[in-house]
């Protein structure tokens, strides 16, 4: 069980790095193993907009763990803080697009794409960005072991990164 947590971690630092996630390759999925990814995102979606965090955790291994803002964050807790989140700043998924799926033996998937998700409190929000899931097939049914949301920033005129050199260590730009 550990070995398999450290190698989907290994997979997904992998995976999620920006020189990666913009490559085009053909190295794709079979159509149905492709269409039933794409079922169980849209399911993922509607359980995310309707709050139902049963269903969100139904969907995801015993053993799956998250990447984004708050670090690595492991276990049902993480999904009912995400669904209590989501309903105090009115957030929802207004767009997510499977874009690559792979294959990693034959009951192994990495999917990936682009998301956008919009929020009303305290004032309107959207963030777009690009999402990775570590996917394995349980008794016929598509499970999340590990999931990545990575939001895009929208680099201002003049921020480090655009063009200027990064703050020198020490320093703040926040």
């Amino acid at each position: 069980m550990m070995m398999r947590s450290l190698a989907v971690a290994a997979l997904v630092v992998g995976l999620a790095s920006p020189a990666v996630a913009e490559q085009k390759s053909g190295a794709t999925a079979d159509p149905k193993a492709r269409q039933e990814i794409e079922a169980f995102m849209n399911k993922w979606v509607d359980a995310y907009n309707r709050a139902d965090g049963n269903t969100l955790i139904s969907m995801t291994a015993n053993d799956s763990f998250g990447v984004g803002d708050h670090g690595v964050m492991a276990g049902d807790q993480r999904i009912e803080r995400m669904v209590q989140n989501e309903q105090k700043s009115g957030g929802k998924v207004t767009n997510l697009r499977v874009e690559e799926v792979r294959m990693i033996g034959r009951n192994s998937a990495v999917a990936a794409g682009p998301y956008t998700v919009t929020y009303s409190n305290p004032h309107p929000l959207t963030l777009e960005g690009t999402w990775l899931q570590v996917l394995e097939r349980e008794h016929g049914a598509w499970k999340s072991v590990a999931t990545s949301y990575t939001p895009k920033f929208n680099r201002q005129p003049g921020a480090a990164g655009s063009g200027n050199p990064p703050p020198s260590s020490g320093s703040s730009t926040q």
